[in-house]
């Protein structure tokens, strides 16, 4: 693919789908988007992607061409500090705050929306805690029809959750100088089992092991507090978290699925035994990961 200093949009159509990557502006930002859409018109739902920490959006591809063969439009972007986003502008693992990130995510959505079509939510890890803190705080009108959340980022994986004080003192020193770089501790064999894409993801320079403590102490900060308030949550969602997952706590997961409200259109699917991250790259699960993800769209479409 050409490299993204060299181009402003690319459109290409191929097996019914056609992609536009562009290049669009945002609050003084320059934003990586990838759209995929069904040729076939006009779309059941659209939805907005939002990727994980240290990754970039074209790893979400193939699920977001099944999306868009399912006749569902499909808009993902490199958010702030992260894949060609951050490289062309801002500071490379800095995503200015999850506040910021859910104002892109509203800008994002406009330009995939369409009038009277449903509208839906996909995060994967820091996206999946972006678009539950994004339906916790910006769907008091229901403009989002259902949110669906992998492995979301609500609690740190054990092996990378520093003892409390650790945490205590990461806060305060985010505060003061919440440019400094951290490693986050995720290394390629949490990801997946899938050792083709381990390859994939080695090889590329999008995916880096490092963030702000600003975003670091902000993420954690946020967990805790979309957990807190799950009772106040409206959108109907879907959940989906590995048991064995060591970069993202489960525990989080089923704490906040507890905590929903009883009526709530909700869906916790809780893959045991798997010990990896990224379940849409896993390639021996019992079940068909992107059909469940469309159909529970496409049921609420």
């Amino acid at each position: 693919m050409t490299d993204s200093a060299e181009f402003e949009t690319q459109v290409t159509t191929k097996d019914g789908i056609e992609e536009v990557i562009e290049w669009v502006d945002f609050d003084n930002h320059s934003f990586y988007t990838h759209m995929f859409k069904s040729c076939k018109q006009p779309p059941v739902a659209t939805l907005t992607i939002i990727h994980g920490l240290g990754e970039h959006i074209d790893r979400y591809s193939s699920l977001a061409k099944h999306f868009a063969l399912a006749g569902i439009h499909v808009l993902g972007f490199d958010q702030r500090g992260f894949g060609k986003t951050g490289r062309r502008c801002g500071r490379l693992g800095d995503n200015e705050g999850i506040d910021a990130v859910a104002a892109d995510i509203t800008f994002m959505n406009s330009r995939v929306m369409v009038p009277g079509v449903p509208h839906f939510l996909f995060g994967h890890s820091m996206g999946g805690l972006n678009v539950l803190n994004y339906s916790l705080e910006h769907n008091s009108d229901s403009n989002i029809r259902g949110v669906l959340a992998s492995a979301p980022a609500l609690m740190a994986g054990k092996p990378l959750l520093p003892p409390g004080f650790v945490v205590s003192l990461l806060h305060q020193v985010a505060k003061i100088v919440p440019s400094i770089q951290k490693s986050t501790g995720i290394t390629a064999d949490m990801l997946t089992s899938n050792q083709a894409e381990i390859e994939i993801f080695n090889s590329s320079v999008e995916n880096i092991g490092h963030c702000t403590l600003g975003t670091l102490s902000c993420i954690i900060k946020k967990g805790l507090y979309v957990m807190d308030n799950a009772g106040r949550f409206n959108t109907p969602v879907l959940l989906v978290h590995a048991d064995g997952d060591k970069a993202t706590d489960i525990e989080g997961t089923r704490k906040f699925y507890k905590a929903l409200p009883d009526g709530l259109d909700k869906e916790f699917r809780e893959v045991k035994d798997v010990a990896y991250h990224e379940l849409h790259f896993e390639e021996n699960l019992d079940f068909d990961l992107f059909d469940l993800y469309t159909q529970w769209i496409l049921k609420r479409a």
